[in-house]
């Protein structure tokens, strides 16, 4: 366990220098913040149901006409205490808040407990609805992550994620079937109280199209 906290660690670090090079390119292309807030829930005294909202701003550092708010909410239904299946949808808003595209999507998600390490794969299918389109996106994510403790009883971890997107189709909606992109994350999480946690860290958004660099933090709370 110590070589791999280790291992994440030095990830980690890597990842900030890569970050902050990025962020000190005033102008440069490529950088962007990206910020979450969610809440995860109860669905009033149901075992098996539960409710999940999220609030995601992007601001491109170098072209403001990109910068977007993403809201994702979703319904869940917990298969057992490690897989659930999910169903939401997600509106997309410009820099002036108009609508950009609207989507419906699925979600398969399990969860396994490797001592004191916490590993995530999820499967996500999405409908892509582009304002203005009549033609229907659909598109493949699948996500593994990991969540790796720093000592014995620090609330302090060290989190990495990966994160493909595969197109199913192609059209105004989805304009690029395959490969779409790729996300990779490293950071840091502290756990607070009453559920409550905080995120910081490095992603890295790759596509044929685009090389961005992204200042990622996440502020959420879960209710159990």
């Amino acid at each position: 366990m110590k070589k791999l906290n280790r291992l994440f660690v030095s990830s980690f670090l890597v990842g900030l220098l890569f970050s902050a090079a990025a962020l000190a390119q005033s102008g440069g292309p490529g950088t962007q913040l990206w910020g979450l807030s969610l809440i995860r829930g109860k669905v009033g005294d149901s075992k098996n149901w539960d409710y999940y909202f999220e609030v995601q701003p992007r601001y491109d550092l170098n072209q403001s006409a990109n910068h977007r708010l993403l809201i994702r909410p979703a319904i869940i239904y917990n298969l057992d205490s490690d897989q659930s299946l999910w169903l939401g949808a997600l509106q997309n808003y410009d820099e002036d808040l108009k609508s950009r595209e609207f989507r419906t999507w699925e979600q398969y998600q399990r969860v396994d407990r490797v001592n004191r390490v916490i590993l995530l794969n999820r499967s996500r299918f999405e409908q892509r609805f582009k304002n203005g389109e009549s033609d229907i996106g659909l598109r493949v994510r699948h996500m593994i992550r990991a969540q790796v403790p720093i000592g014995e009883e620090s609330k302090w971890s060290v989190v990495v994620f990966d994160e493909v997107f595969l197109g199913m189709n192609e059209n105004a909606s989805q304009p690029i079937r395959g490969f779409d992109q790729n996300r990779a994350f490293v950071g840091l999480r502290v756990d607070g109280n009453h559920g409550g946690f905080f995120e910081f860290g490095y992603l890295n958004q790759y596509s044929e199209a685009n090389l961005n660099h992204v200042g990622f933090f996440t502020v959420g709370k879960i209710i159990k």
